[in-house]
């Protein structure tokens, strides 16, 4: 019988020798050079791609690297960025891991260079998670943008979509790790490369250098940092472009949790926000809810959903514990099982865990204890997210693009706000003003607040339904009815819901559903919406106003997981209209992408229910 690949990245085999340096055991080589790492850096890749001249006058620019290892890279370009850096600039360094160190390691290897403590402590205190996929790791007050593709780096790269301006080749030596600097991973550099980009490597090795030529690189030796004689320069075919000017101002129809996330996306690169929404206190908003269960979704499969989920779980629950306790109060979450198939689905996700024992450990009887879940609290997260924007708390009744800009209407045709970009994030009525080659379905959600005999419970509880402590309640749902979106009116909060939401719970917590006092139970009732194949909606996409312009995108459809994957969605959304490197993989993008209906009938495929 076959042992099944682990979903867990391998850890490296790690050692420090007797000066401090840092060893990669499993290739017999030092992660950087002996005779002093950050000079090497500053040489080989700094002054190797002609930093900082290239990036002086680019509205942003992008550094990709084979090779995280132990971040010093990152560290010693940060570091020259913030020097050099003019305002408004935005640096994003992508950069791959197939070993992902522990980051007491990395601070280690770091006390070497006590010039890049400051900076040492910020990534540290930030260092990505061990798992399979993409993070992303914002440092807004400088304009720096990590995102880490952790997984073997030909896989991570076939996967992506981006032009970078300039490339590190930093993996262990080729004759230790030909992996590397296979001809297969070079030819992936050169296709993500932009016009004239610049690279640069350590190696001289004959096999590298070739196999940068063939690729169509022109390749040529440059002194040497210590020992090493000589390095490598290259240069991609064609003159570099001036990166395009990133808009200057976002117009966000909507203010739920999609909404929300896109001002914050938006106004972390410097874009002016305005916000419409004619439903400021969310009467009607799912988003509003008082308070919102925070939660992977975990697939046993290496499908694209279980990867977009995943990494959208580890987004938010970055930006949430930044934000502080009073918006997210981080708690474990037990994820339970309601019948069989739950069962042996739990099971098998905690014999071989996606995450790390940090975050999801079994427990003992049956089920999964995610340690890093926890309650949001939408009335203070939303202002907290759009706090930069300017609001207009006014229904937008008409949409239009006129001389470069997109423009908001009321009822008798006049301006309401205006902008270059037009996000619609507007829930239920995104099928109004957005052309989309799918029925958006309507699921009416009730929740349920009531008394408990007896203690609350000390962590949240999942598993279809859910339960949490919400102050002296017991807060649990939700209900997920279909409703017609062309309705006018919303949905009411019904004692059969109310029952409806018991019954559920009991299916995965018999003992505590049986403690609570139905009678004292109440509520809120709210519509969200969901795309037929059960995935957000976002990306560029055409309005329904007949006037075609560019700029116009879309963001919704978040169903009933809107508080964990509307912030990688964002950050998608504002990468695209900044023409920014999107976060997110190529068929994941595609997955979401809001035509993608109409692509897989002229691809000849069958719509698959995920």
């Amino acid at each position: 019988m076959t042992t099944p690949a682990s979903r867990l990245p391998p850890e490296p085999d790690i050692s420090f020798d007797d000066r401090g340096l840092i060893l990669g055991e499993a290739f017999q080589d030092s992660y950087f050079s002996r005779d002093d790492g950050l000079e090497e850096t500053r040489k080989v890749f700094l002054e190797g791609c002609g930093l900082p001249e290239a990036w002086q006058s680019q509205s942003h620019f992008t550094i990709a690297e084979l090779g995280f290892g132990t971040g010093l890279n990152v560290l010693a370009t940060w570091d020259l960025w913030r020097k050099t850096r003019q305002p408004g600039q935005i640096l994003h360094f992508i950069t791959t891991e197939a070993f992902l160190m522990a980051a007491n390691h990395a601070a280690k290897a770091h006390g070497h260079w006590p010039e890049l403590a400051d900076l040492s402590g910020r990534i540290l205190a930030r260092w990505p998670v061990r798992a399979f996929g993409n993070q992303r790791i914002w440092f807004e007050d400088d304009g720096f943008c990590l995102t880490i593709l952790i997984g073997p780096a030909l896989r991570s790269l076939q996967a992506m979509d981006f032009k970078a301006d300039a490339w590190f080749l930093d993996g262990f030596a080729p004759s230790r790790n030909a992996d590397m600097w296979s001809p297969e991973l070079l030819k992936e550099v050169a296709r993500l490369c932009a016009p004239g980009a610049r690279l640069a490597t350590y190696s001289v090795a004959g096999a590298v250098r070739r196999g940068l030529e063939a690729c169509g690189f022109s390749v040529c030796r440059q002194p040497g940092f210590g020992l090493k004689r000589q390095r490598l320069e290259a240069v991609w075919p064609g003159k570099p472009e001036s990166a395009p000017a990133k808009p200057a101002s976002v117009m966000v129809i909507g203010g739920g949790i999609a909404g929300a996330a896109a001002c914050f996306a938006f106004a972390r690169r410097g874009v002016l926000v305005e916000l419409v929404d004619g439903d400021p206190c969310g009467q009607s908003k799912a988003s509003h809810n008082p308070a919102a269960l925070v939660m992977p979704r975990l697939d046993r499969g290496d499908t694209r959903e279980a990867r977009f989920f995943r990494a959208a779980y580890l987004c938010a629950t970055s930006l949430y514990t930044g934000l502080g306790g009073e918006i997210f109060a981080q708690m474990q979450v037990q994820e339970l099982p309601g019948d069989d198939r739950d069962r042996v689905r739990l099971e098998d996700l905690a014999q071989n865990p996606p995450l790390p024992p940090q975050l999801l450990s079994k427990i003992a009887d049956s089920g999964l204890l995610h340690r890093t879940g926890g309650l949001v609290y939408p009335d203070l997260l939303l202002p907290c997210l759009s706090q930069n924007a300017t609001r207009h708390p006014v229904t937008m009744a008409g949409l239009r693009y006129q001389s470069g800009l997109w423009q908001a209407l009321n009822e008798v045709g006049e301006v309401l706000a205006e902008a270059e970009v037009c996000v619609m994030a507007s829930g239920t009525q995104l099928d109004r003003f957005v052309k989309l080659d799918t029925e958006l379905e309507g699921r009416a959600g009730q929740i349920s607040l009531a008394q408990i005999e007896g203690p609350l419970p000390g962590t949240a509880l999942a598993g279809g339904p859910y339960a949490a402590s919400f102050h002296t309640q017991l807060l649990f749902g939700a209900t997920f009815d279909p409703w017609d979106l062309s309705r006018s009116d919303k949905p009411s909060v019904l004692a059969s819901g109310h029952q409806q939401n018991l019954d559920s719970l009991s299916s995965i917590a018999p003992e505590l559903s049986a403690r609570i006092d139905i009678a004292t139970a109440f509520g809120r009732s709210s519509v969200r919406v969901a795309a037929k194949d059960r995935l957000p909606i976002a990306g560029a996409a055409s309005p329904k106003t007949g006037q075609e312009g560019p700029g116009f995108f879309v963001l919704g459809a978040l169903g009933s997981r809107g508080f964990t994957t509307a912030h990688w969605l964002a950050e998608h959304v504002a990468s695209l209209a900044c023409g920014e490197p999107s976060p997110l993989e190529r068929d994941v993008a595609a997955a979401v992408a809001p035509m993608r209906f109409e692509q897989r009938r002229q691809r000849g495929q069958t719509l698959r229910q995920f």
